[in-house]
């Protein structure tokens, strides 16, 4: 199968061609707007995806295994069944992505905060896996993960002004956003006169138990951390 270049998703894209089950193995497409882009089972193995902007891609079922997503916006794309395994997902926005049954073994940054929404806790609470100590929240699974809540926002739209501080898909501290002398309201935040639509919940830092050193608790943190990665692909809404 043909190794497609850089110019060739480029132009694809803009015209509306599908790559589906395209070979895009070792690609680099950093920066690149590939919004919309269809690329149902695509073979995305180590590509250089930095930057880029999938917003609303079609990626069901594509193959992303050890692909670098630094920074990538996957905003509302659908990324079911796909294989994301041991990717660099650092700073990747997947507000609005589609993750049933996505393979997530090893990625990172995928699982080092998580943004709780007040409906999620409410639903955990209710089906008696929550426990509530404090600031702190377990969550009853076999991982049993910790999280020290702090309140925050996600910022899911801008409602007036120009998004020049490129907060949409970000999620904010209050404490952050106070410090940048923003206005902070149930359901809206005003920056600079710019005003944006949020939704209200909790960041949750994890909380790790201290432990002996050794090659026994390293190999079970990332054991946890993958449980937990799944977890919150199944459940975070």
């Amino acid at each position: 199968m043909k190794l497609l270049s850089r110019e060739d998703v480029e132009k694809g894209v803009k015209e509306g061609a599908s790559f589906e089950g395209a070979n895009l193995k070792g690609i680099d497409l950093k920066k690149m707007d590939l919004s919309g882009g269809m690329f149902r089972n695509a073979n995305f193995r180590y590509a250089d995806l930095t930057d880029t902007d999938l917003s609303g891609a079609d990626l069901s079922g594509a193959s992303l295994r050890h692909a670098v997503l630094i920074n990538t916006n996957m905003r509302n794309a659908d990324l079911r069944n796909a294989d994301l395994t041991h990717a660099d997902m650092r700073g990747a926005v997947l507000v609005g992505a589609k993750l049933s049954n996505a393979m997530v073994q090893g990625a990172k940054g995928i699982s080092e905060k998580v943004f709780f929404t007040q409906e999620l806790l409410d639903e955990l609470n209710a089906s008696g896996k929550l426990l509530l100590e404090g600031e702190t929240i377990t969550i009853l699974t076999k991982a049993r993960p910790k999280f020290k809540l702090e309140q925050a926002a996600k910022f899911t739209a801008l409602d007036s002004g120009t998004d020049t501080e490129k907060l949409v898909g970000k999620i904010k501290t209050l404490e952050e956003l106070k410090t940048a002398g923003a206005e902070v309201f149930p359901d809206s935040v005003v920056v600079q006169e710019n005003v944006y639509r949020v939704e209200s919940g909790f960041i949750g830092l994890p909380v790790k138990e201290d432990a002996v050193a050794g090659k026994e608790e390293e190999s079970k943190a990332r054991k946890d951390e993958e449980l937990l990665a799944e977890f919150f692909l199944k459940n975070v809404k």
